[in-house]
């Protein structure tokens, strides 16, 4: 065999496989899932967060509503622990135990702060996306006296 043979043969080999359309859908397949695959997991995650969020601030709303009640300190942080012990069994996030209460009273006023570290859930730690923060902090204020 010589060059020029070996040459039209590997043109007309070339040819034939430039007109072939049999492996592109799963080179574009290969290219696009990653990036499908990636947004749903940003999609999923993000949304994870804000519900946990939103169930974290409703959460907060419940427990300064509840320390209405209370005549003292004490009997309004009884009231805002109880509170958020009833709203940990629907946190959409595990490990809802080591919600972390912060209350405190100021010219009238009664703020309730809970804080719930990510990292306690591992569906945020498993998504490849950033998420906000590692920490989420919701507060709610309510007035206690008519001053």
């Amino acid at each position: 065999m010589t060059y020029q043979s070996i040459l039209a043969h590997t043109r007309r080999l070339l040819t034939r496989l430039a007109r072939h359309q049999t492996g592109s859908s799963l080179i574009e397949a290969a290219f696009a899932l990653p990036v499908l695959i990636l947004l749903l997991m940003g999609m999923l995650g993000y949304g994870s967060w804000f519900m946990t969020a939103h169930s974290l601030q409703q959460a907060a709303n419940d427990a300064a509503r509840a320390s209405v009640a209370g005549l003292t300190t004490t009997e309004r942080r009884s009231l805002v622990d109880q509170s958020v012990l009833a709203a940990r069994a629907a946190f959409p996030a595990p490990a809802a135990q080591a919600i972390g209460i912060t209350t405190g009273e100021s010219s009238g006023y009664y703020r309730v702060t809970l804080r719930y570290n990510l990292a306690n859930a591992p569906l945020f730690a498993a998504i490849p996306v950033p998420l906000p923060g590692g920490t989420l902090e919701r507060s709610a204020v309510v007035r206690i006296s008519s001053q």
